[in-house]
């Protein structure tokens, strides 16, 4: 079997492309080998090649694949924030626009103070000990 039949049929059996293909004529040819040799020498070779080949095609498939369902995922997910996003606004208008109406009915707005805290004449330190308070 010559080089140019071991490679044909090893495009047909692997689903090689042309561009791989005509790398492979190449790098026979650039090395001044003729494709009308016989390919007992290069035969596990050529194989090994193809079978890489071929398996590096399918892992950029499954990526291809696995990268389309994360677009799809990441723009769903984007939909689901920018609706929880849209509710989060309408429940904060409608908290303050009662707030608003509370406060024109009741005529004050209540307001909350922090009342620095002070150490009492009744507040007791306590240590705490082996037996008792010390």
């Amino acid at each position: 079997m010559t080089l140019e039949e071991s490679i044909a049929a090893l495009a047909r059996e692997t689903g090689a492309s042309s561009s791989f293909v005509e790398k492979v004529r190449a790098l026979f040819l650039g090395r001044g080998i003729d494709l009308e040799d016989s390919s007992e020498p290069y035969t596990a070779a050529l194989h090994a090649a193809f079978r890489r080949h071929a398996a590096i095609r399918h892992e950029i498939d499954a990526t291809r694949e696995s990268l389309a369902r994360l677009h799809s995922n990441i723009t769903d997910l984007g939909q689901a924030f920018s609706e929880q996003l849209a509710r989060l606004r309408a429940m904060r208008d409608a908290v303050e626009r009662k707030g608003s109406l509370r406060r024109r009915t009741t005529g004050a707005a209540v307001q909350v103070e922090l009342h620095p805290l002070v150490r009492g004449e009744h507040d007791r330190l306590v240590v705490p000990g082996p037996e008792d308070v010390q």
